[in-house]
C-alpha cells in the first residue's frame, strides 16, 4: 500500500479526483452527476431513442462508423489520456484500446446485419391454415452500462457500440477511476450521433444504483462479484434484464507432455498482459511434479526479463505498466505478502518498485489453496504456481473455486486435453 495515499478517487460527493498510477500526480477533477439528474437523463435518452431506431440499421451503422473514424483520428488524444488515467504503456494504449472502436463496430455490423433481419417462422398449414408468422428483434429502449476501469476505453465501447447499433439509446456510467476516458468517448460519439442518444453519468456506486432505478430497460455490468451480486439484486427488483461479467481466477493445467518453452511464454503472456488486470488472466497454474522444477525455473527466468521501471520517465521502455490505481496495488501487495507468510516462495519479482503503482512481474512457487493468491482474484502481475502429483489432482484443485470464467490445458495430446477440458468447471476452456 502506498503510505498516506487514499485508495479511492472521490474527493467529495460532487467531485472525482484521483492520481495517475504512473507517478501519482493529481488528475483533473471531474464533476459527479447529481443523483436527482439521472432520471432526467434516462428520460431524454428515451425521447431520443425512437428517432435513432427509425434511421434503420444501415443508417445507424453509417453514423456509428463515422463516429468511430473520428475516434481513430483522435487516437493520440485517447492514448495519452489512457496512459495518464490508467497507466497503460503507450503501445498498449494505442493497440489495445485507442484504435479499437472502428474495427469493433465494423465487426458488429457484419454480425448484426443478418441477425437483426426479420425471420419467417414455419407454420403448420393443417393446424393454422392460411396463417404466417415473423420474428423481429427490436430495441429494448434505453440500455444502462456500468463499466470498470481495467480497459478504460475498451470496456466502454464494447457494450455501447452493439447496443447503439441495435437501435437503443445508452446511458454510460464509467468507473470513477477512469471517468475522463468515458467522458471523451461519449463526447466523440455525441459529435456525430443524434443528441441525447448517448449520455454519461459520472460518480461512484450510488450513481450506478440510481441509474438502475431511473427507468432503464436493460443493464450491462462488468465488475467484481461483490458488485455483481448487488447489481443483479437491484435489477431483479426493477424486473429489467441484466448482463453481468464478473471476476475470474483462471487456472492453467500444465501436463508433462507440454511443449515447455511455448507453454512458459504463453502462460506468462496470459498472466501478465495488462499487468494482470484482466478477468481472463491466468492467475493460478497447476503443474505436474514431473516437470515442475524446470517449468518454474523457465517461468521465473522469463518473468525476470520483463522490465518494470523505477523511474516513470522510462515508461517507453517498460515491458508492463503499473497497476491502474493505488487500491489495486494494495490488493496485490496484500496477496503476495500473505502467500509468502504462508510458505510460498518468490522466484521472480515480488514487490512494488519506484514511484507510482508499479509492481514487478511476480512468480510465486509452492502455493496452496490456503492462500488468497490462489483462491481470490488478485488482478495483478502475479502468477501462483501449485505443484500437483498428477492430472487428477490438477483437475480437482482447478475446479475447487467459486470462479468459473476460463481455464486452459497445456499438452501436446489434443484428444487427451479435450477429455480433461470437459471436466473443467469453466465457461470457456482453451487447449
Amino acid at each position: 500500500m502506498i503510505s498516506g495515499m487514499s485508495t479511492g478517487p472521490m474527493k467529495s460527493d460532487t467531485e472525482i479526483g484521483g492520481v495517475s498510477p504512473v507517478d501519482l500526480h493529481e488528475l483533473p477533477v471531474v464533476k459527479t452527476t447529481p443523483l436527482g439528474d439521472i432520471k432526467g437523463m434516462v428520460a431524454r435518452a428515451r425521447a431520443a431513442q425512437p428517432a435513432w431506431e427509425a434511421l434503420g440499421f444501415e443508417g445507424r451503422a453509417a453514423l456509428m462508423k463515422q463516429a468511430c473514424r473520428t475516434a481513430l483520428e483522435r487516437r493520440a488524444e485517447f492514448g495519452a489520456l489512457i496512459r495518464d488515467e490508467a497507466g497503460k504503456l503507450p503501445a498498449h494504449a494505442q493497440m489495445h484500446e485507442a484504435i479499437g472502436p472502428l474495427d469493433y463496430v465494423s465487426g458488429w455490423i457484419k454480425v448484426a446485419r443478418p441477425h437483426l433481419r426479420p425471420k419467417k417462422l414455419p407454420i403448420n398449414p393443417i393446424a393454422m391454415p392460411g396463417k404466417s408468422a415473423t420474428t423481429e428483434l427490436i430495441p429494448r429502449g434505453v440500455v444502462g452500462i456500468i463499466a470498470p476501469w481495467n480497459y478504460p476505453l475498451g470496456v466502454y465501447f464494447k457494450p455501447s457500440l452493439p447496443a447503439l447499433l441495435a437501435g437503443n439509446a445508452v446511458v454510460l456510467k464509467p468507473s470513477e477511476y477512469s471517468p475522463r476516458t468515458g467522458a471523451l468517448f461519449a463526447q466523440v460519439l455525441g459529435e456525430v450521433l443524434p443528441r441525447d442518444v448517448v449520455q454519461v453519468a459520472q460518480g461512484a456506486r450510488d450513481v450506478g444504483a440510481e441509474l438502475i432505478r431511473a427507468g432503464i430497460d436493460a443493464l450491462s455490468f462488468t465488475g467484481s462479484p461483490v458488485g455483481g451480486r448487488a447489481v443483479l439484486k437491484a435489477c431483479a427488483e426493477q424486473m429489467i434484464p441484466c448482463s453481468v461479467e464478473l471476476g475470474g481466477k483462471d487456472p492453467a493445467i500444465v501436463l508433462a507432455d507440454c511443449e515447455l518453452e511455448r507453454t512458459v511464454l504463453g502462460i506468462l503472456n496470459w498472466g501478465i498482459h495488462n499487468s494482470g488486470q484482466d478477468c481472463g488472466s491466468i492467475e493460478r497454474v497447476y503443474v505436474v511434479d514431473a516437470i515442475a522444477d524446470r517449468f518454474v525455473e523457465l517461468l521465473a527466468r522469463a518473468a525476470s526479463r520483463l522490465k518494470v521501471p523505477s523511474n516513470p520517465t522510462e515508461i517507453e521502455g517498460a515491458s508492463i505498466g503499473p497497476l491502474s490505481n493505488p487500491m489495486q496495488l494494495g490488493i496485490v501487495e496484500a496477496h503476495v505478502a500473505e502467500a509468502i507468510a504462508k510458505g510460498a516462495k518468490v522466484v521472480a519479482g515480488g514487490k512494488k518498485t519506484g514511484v507510482g503503482c508499479w509492481h514487478e512481474a511476480t512468480i510465486l512457487d509452492r502455493c496452496t489453496h490456503a492462500m488468497r493468491v490462489v483462491t481470490e482474484e488478485t488482478f495483478g502481475p502475479v502468477i501462483a504456481v501449485v505443484r500437483v502429483k498428477d492430472v487428477e489432482e490438477a483437475v480437482r484443485l482447478a475446479n475447487d473455486s467459486h470462479y468459473g470464467l476460463n481455464a486452459s490445458i497445456w499438452s501436446r495430446d489434443l484428444a487427451g486435453a479435450e477429455r480433461i477440458a470437459r471436466r473443467q468447471h469453466a465457461g470457456t476452456v482453451f487447449i
